[in-house]
This record gives structure tokens, sequence and C-alpha cells, in this order.
């Protein structure tokens, strides 16, 4: 081990336990989705940190819009983007959390928190990192410019007009994306890509008021007619029956299909984990995988439509919700998508039904042989007992696109994840020892990263 690796080990054990204080303080900040006043204290919070480390600061800011926190540190000809956020998913409901969302306890090794995995604990080993490295070398081997928003739970709506007012910080050389980690066995796991997205909701009103369900031979129900018009987003399969919306899919090449051979897709733990039997349409195997990896989806997050509370209240419902979610692979196009859907719920005579679009994202995907991810992969020598599986995309959806497509920069995860996070969910956790050695990680990939030839 080199010297300076081996003073920037000794700095992460020296000051790990105070590292684990400072994120139990970052999670007490209850920084949820349009939540402002928290929402700034966080941003406050990430701008002392980062100044704490000694990064040259810029705070960007919209009246209305969470601010936008910029932190550089180092120097040298290359420039890696670190792209977080600070806001967090909401915690609701309460009664499913053993301990208080932001009341942060640890035990078992992991820390239970909202927002500990996603993206807190992230964030702020990446700065720890950086700080430690810097503080064993004496200087960075590359520049580091972190990039924080406060919108990503919701849509990022305003990060790309943000960054307009300073378009210096969209160049660099690459981009680290929040996420990765370990899979259901314990292997590293480098993620190349994220999922593009539209988010819409759906609604209905089918009478002035909610009647009496005696009426209901006569009186339009608007459940059962958002019922019928979701029944026409999806076949059982789990294939997505918009018009249109396989067009410009991207069929994968004979290489990723190859690719996607080697790397281990773990069935049976994936049910026991998430308490299903089966998947679905019943996929099994080698579909299942390809499903997982390349196929787009249309998911109901949400339906509400008349009586829900406890005891019986007999009426025809007069309005009828749902927030529908589509992720979306290369190629395509969450603005093209929305038309697509508008279009088909017009052609099956769903004029009278409201379509609202809360967020669109393009994917952004890297190709897995890219040097950069090469240099992630010789970061976790010595940290884990096995080389990390290279992954083409993450499930889920980040602003990638927007600070990466306009220079065309390779990304890559480098994360302390588990199975056992439970992102977006009640009980989210963080694995102290993946943290370690995420950290490690980190600081070694900075000097992959700060070594690759242009």
């Amino acid at each position: 081990m080199a010297p300076d690796l081996a003073a920037f080990d000794a700095l992460c054990d020296e000051r790990f336990d105070r590292w684990v204080d400072e994120l139990r303080e970052f999670c007490a900040i209850p920084s949820e989705t349009d939540q402002f006043p928290d929402l700034e204290r966080a941003a406050g919070w990430v701008e002392g940190r980062l100044r704490a480390a000694g990064a040259e600061v810029t705070v960007l800011r919209e009246e209305g819009v969470p601010p936008l926190v910029v932190g550089e540190l180092g120097t040298g000809p290359r420039t890696l983007i670190a792209v977080q956020h600070y806001d967090v998913q909401p915690a609701a409901p309460l009664d499913l959390w053993d301990t208080k969302p932001y009341d942060p306890s640890l035990r078992d090794g992991r820390l239970y928190a909202r927002g500990v995995c996603d993206d807190k604990g992230e964030l702020l080993h990446r700065i720890q990192a950086v700080e430690a490295l810097r503080d064993a070398m004496g200087e960075l081997p590359c520049r580091v410019r972190f990039v924080v928003e406060g919108e990503e739970e919701s849509d990022s709506a305003h990060l790309a007009r943000l960054l307009a007012q300073r378009p210096g910080f969209f160049e660099g050389d690459g981009a680290l994306i929040e996420g990765g980690g370990v899979d259901e066995k314990g292997r590293p796991q480098l993620v190349c890509g994220v999922r593009g997205m539209v988010y819409a909701e759906l609604s209905v009103r089918t009478l002035g008021f909610d009647a009496h369900s005696g009426g209901a031979q006569l009186l339009p129900n608007a459940a059962w007619r958002l019922i019928e018009v979701l029944a026409t987003l999806r076949a059982p399969d789990g294939t997505v029956t918009i018009d249109g919306f396989l067009d410009d899919l991207a069929s994968p090449t004979q290489e990723q299909l190859d690719h996607l051979r080697t790397l281990p897709f773990e069935e049976e733990e994936i049910k026991r984990i998430y308490e299903i039997r089966e998947f679905v349409g019943g996929l099994t195997g080698r579909a299942a995988q390809i499903a997982d990896t390349f196929r787009p989806t249309c998911n109901i997050s949400g339906i509400s439509s008349g009586w829900t509370d406890a005891g019986v209240k007999t009426i025809t419902p007069a309005e009828a919700f749902a927030k529908v979610d589509m992720r979306l692979i290369p190629h395509q196009d969450p603005a093209r998508i929305a038309e697509q859907l508008r279009a088909h719920l017009d052609r099956r005579g769903f004029q009278d039904v409201a379509m609202t679009v809360f967020r669109g994202e393009h994917p952004y995907w890297t190709p897995i042989g890219d040097p950069m991810v090469d240099a992630a992969e010789r970061a976790h020598v010595g940290i884990f007992e096995e080389r990390p599986l290279r992954w083409f995309s993450a499930g889920g959806t980040a602003p990638m696109h927007q600070v990466c497509a306009p220079h065309s920069l390779p990304m890559v995860t480098l994360g302390a994840g588990d199975p056992e996070v439970r992102a977006h969910a009640p009980n989210e956790s963080y694995s102290l020892d993946l943290m370690r050695r995420a950290i490690r990680v980190t600081g070694r990939f900075l000097q992959e990263f700060a070594a690759i030839e242009a």
C-alpha cells in the first residue's frame, strides 16, 4: 500500500465515529419534499459542511426553489462532478417505523433514519473521503465538484435552470451518481446508468358529488372509470400497451446480452427479500433478468377514490385519482412519452380523464467498458474480496442527463447501499461497515480517476 493511502486509511479509522455522529445530525433534519424551511436548513447544513472541508462554495437560488449548493475542492487537469441531493422522501406512514425517522437510531451495525441512505449518507461519506484524502496527501489528485440539489425526490425541475446561472459547473471529465453498493450476496456493484421517467397523475370526475350507491345502476362511478383507463396501459405480463410507447426502445445488443449472462441474478433471494412467490407475468430465469435490465415500465404508484376509512359508507365516488410512473430506457424521450400517453387516452374515448405531468427525465447510460468504470473497479481492490460487477443501469432515476449530456460525461456509482436499505420505505437504514468501506473506495477512486489519460 502506498504511504499516502496508509495515512488516508488511518485518518478514516480515527475519524469514523465522529463521521457517524455527523450523519446522525444531518439525518435529524426532516428535509422532505416541499417542506421549504427544512430544505433550507438542510442546504445550510451542506453548505457549512463543505466550507468546513475547505471547499469553495457557491449557492444558487431562485424564489421558492430549494437552493442548489455547489462546492469545489482540489486542483488538477481533471474534474469529477459528484451529483447528490439533500431532500428526502416523506417518512409517512410513521406508524410503520420501528423508531422515529428523524431521531436516528443505531442498532445491529446499521443507522436507521429517513434519508440516511438516499442520499444523506452517501453525500456525507463522499465529502468525508475527499477531506481525509486531502489531509493525508496534502492535496487532492484532481478537482472534485459537489452539485447538491434539493428537488431530486420531486422532479429536479429547476436543476438545469439553476445550473444555467453558472454553465461552467457542467464542465468536467466524469460524474459520480448516487447509489451503488453491494448485491444480495455482498458483491460490490458498479452501476453505469439511470433510467428516465415520466411521472403523471390521471384524474376523472363523473358526478357533481359523491352519490348514494343505490343509484349505481345509472350513475357513473369515477373509480370504475379510472380502472377502465388504467387497464389499457399495461398487459398482465408487464408489457406496456400505451400506443407508441415501445417505438423508440433501444433493443439490447448482442454484446450487452453476453455481458448480462456474466452477471448473477439472485431470483430466489429477491423473492425472499420482497416476500413474493413469483415475478410479474410469471417470468423466471434468463427472461426475468433481461426484463429487469432492458424492459421499461408503467407502474401505478398510488390510487385513490371514494370511502377508504374504517367502517361502512356506501357511495358512488364522484372523483378518482391515480399516480403513474413510467421508467424509461434509451432512447425513449419523456416529452414524447407524455404526448403518447395523452393521445392513447384520447383515442379510446377518455378525453374526460385529466392528465398532469409532474416529472420528466431522460435516461442516461455510460458504456460499461468506459475507462472511468475501469478506474472504479480498480478502486475496490483490497477493500472487497471480489471485483465489482458492472451493471448497465439502476432501476431508479436521477438527473444525470441534465448534468452529463451537455459534455457527454461518463458516470458511475460508488456507494454503500445493500438490499436491506429500504430506501423510500419505512425503516430506511445504512450499513456502517459498508459506509466505512465506501469511504476508502472513494479515496482510491479519486487517485485512479486522476490518472485516466485523455
